[in-house]
C-alpha cells in the first residue's frame, strides 16, 4: 500500500487548516511590474552598445540639461559618462578634436566664471586662467569630470581664494 500523499488541507493538531506558500500576492507582483515598467522609461531600446551609435543612450533622459542626464544615466546604468582625460588627449594628438576649438571653449568658460564671481580683470587673470584650462585638458592626465578628482571649477575656485 502507498503513503497518503500530502494533502494542504490537512488541519494539524490546533484545528486550523494549513496551506502552501502560493507565490507573490497580486499587490507584490503589481508592484515589480511597475518597477519594471518605470526602470524601462529610461534604457535605450539596445543597450548596451559598444562601437556604432544609432541609438540616443539617454533616451529617457531627454527633459534633462545634458550634464544631469550624464549624471543620471551614469548613476542608473554604473557606466562612464564621459571618456578619460587622456583618452581625450589622444582624440586631440589624432586630429579629432581641433585645439583652436579647445581654447575657443575655454576662453568661453574662464569669462563666463570670472563674470559669475563678479571679478572684473585687466585679462592678465584671463590669460592666466585660459592657460590653465588648456593645460589641464591636454597636458595633465587626470580622469575626467565625475570622478573623485578636482575638476578645472574647483581649480578656478582655489585660484580665486589666492592672496594677490
Amino acid at each position: 500500500m502507498n503513503p497518503p500523499e500530502s494533502d494542504p488541507q490537512v488541519k494539524p493538531a490546533g484545528g486550523e487548516t494549513a496551506r502552501e506558500p502560493t507565490g507573490p500576492t497580486l499587490g507584490k507582483k503589481l508592484k515589480i511590474r511597475s518597477m519594471v515598467t518605470m526602470a524601462g522609461e529610461v534604457l535605450p531600446f539596445f543597450w548596451p552598445m559598444r562601437n556604432f551609435i544609432h541609438h540616443n543612450p539617454l533616451h529617457g533622459l531627454e527633459h534633462l540639461p545634458f550634464e544631469q542626464a550624464v549624471a543620471a544615466a551614469t548613476k542608473l546604468f554604473h557606466a562612464r559618462g564621459y571618456l578619460t582625460r587622456t583618452e581625450y588627449q589622444r582624440l586631440l594628438a589624432g586630429g579629432s578634436i581641433e585645439r583652436e576649438v579647445l581654447e575657443d571653449l575655454a576662453a568661453e568658460f574662464v569669462d563666463d566664471w570670472l563674470r559669475e564671481q563678479d571679478i572684473s580683470d585687466d585679462g592678465e587673470l584671463a590669460e592666466l586662467l585660459r592657460r590653465s584650462a588648456v593645460a589641464m585638458m591636454t597636458a595633465m592626465s587626470h580622469p575626467a569630470p565625475g570622478q573623485d578628482v578636482p575638476c578645472p571649477e574647483e581649480v578656478l575656485a582655489a585660484i580665486k581664494r589666492r592672496p594677490s
